[in-house]
């Protein structure tokens, strides 16, 4: 006997379960300090990575989790949810085909490694608000107090682990974005930020416009208050544009290391290096600063 309408609807949604091919899952979590951030939750010894992200205002929770040739991906969201958030966290829809011939043509150098891995997709948060806010947390400041920031807006939210939309941050006080949230002088930028997102005046969907040029995109990201050249250039790598290489005291230090034999250099001199990469120069540029979290032990130098 069939089961009763009402039995029907007792039952739990099935939810999502698919399979991704060709992703190595510790080379994305890991390509940068997000899985670090709530609402990421990377578990390095089990292979899984899950988060939380906001869709129609209720949280959804997703685990995604290192399986041979590729990851596997479980939500109790149907499948047309999940999948265009994957896709964007994962940063599926980068062909980096070409820069991995590039990189070993230039095997001798030392970046056969991420030929071999297949390496260069950035995690990257559920939607780009996520992203930008994040980086202005980055600015000026140590991971510590980063960490701290962010904790304190995903708990000040209180949504089951989800990092606040744009209308929420905007709805708060700045003394409280400075004071209780930690966000210091950035609390101002960054409440006008979320407050022309949240009213439209500001269609972050422009910025993920891949027919607009770097250039003029760089330019719209500089528009922001608080949005200096290191926060646009780093918007700019996890929007897939890698033409800019996103230096910061951090990377000088350990490219002057890698590239330069400990010799302090001018940012011009370390782009020359990474030139020949073309629009990869910056990603390039990246996974080398970055190559020890991957265990790329390619000689530097002949």
């Amino acid at each position: 006997m069939p089961p009763s309408p009402s039995t029907r609807a007792r039952r739990p949604a099935i939810g999502t379960r698919f399979a991704v091919p060709g992703v190595d899952l510790d080379l994305v979590a890991r390509s940068h300090g997000w899985y670090d951030l709530l609402p990421f939750d990377w578990d390095a010894e089990a292979g899984r990575l899950s988060f939380t992200f906001l869709s129609g205002g209720a949280p959804v929770r997703v685990a995604v989790s290192r399986r041979s040739g590729g990851v596997a991906v479980s939500s109790p969201a149907p499948a047309p949810v999940v999948r265009p958030v994957v896709s964007r966290v994962l940063d599926l829809g980068s062909d980096l085909g070409p820069f991995h011939a590039l990189c070993a043509a230039r095997r001798d150098e030392g970046f056969g490694w991420v030929a071999d891995r297949l390496a260069g997709r950035i995690l990257r948060s559920p939607s780009l608000f996520e992203d930008a806010v994040k980086v202005l947390c980055t600015t000026n400041c140590s991971w510590a107090l980063t960490r701290l920031m962010v904790s304190r807006m995903v708990e000040a939210f209180d949504r089951g682990g989800a990092f606040p939309d744009a209308p929420f941050l905007a709805s708060l006080p700045e003394r409280r974005l400075r004071e209780e949230l930690k966000l210091g002088y950035r609390a101002p930028f960054l409440h006008e930020f979320a407050s022309r997102v949240a009213s439209g005046a500001l269609d972050l969907s422009a910025w993920e416009d891949p027919g607009s040029p770097d250039a003029e995109l760089m330019e719209r990201i500089r528009r922001e208050k608080g949005f200096g050249p290191y926060a646009a250039e780093t918007l700019l790598r996890l929007l897939g544009r890698h033409g800019h290489l996103g230096l910061d005291s951090w990377s000088r230090k350990k490219v002057a290391t890698l590239r330069f034999r400990g010799r302090p250099v001018k940012d011009a001199r370390v782009a020359r290096y990474y030139a020949p990469f073309g629009r990869f120069a910056g990603l390039a540029f990246w996974l080398d600063v970055t190559r020890e979290w991957h265990d790329g032990r390619d000689p530097l130098w002949p």
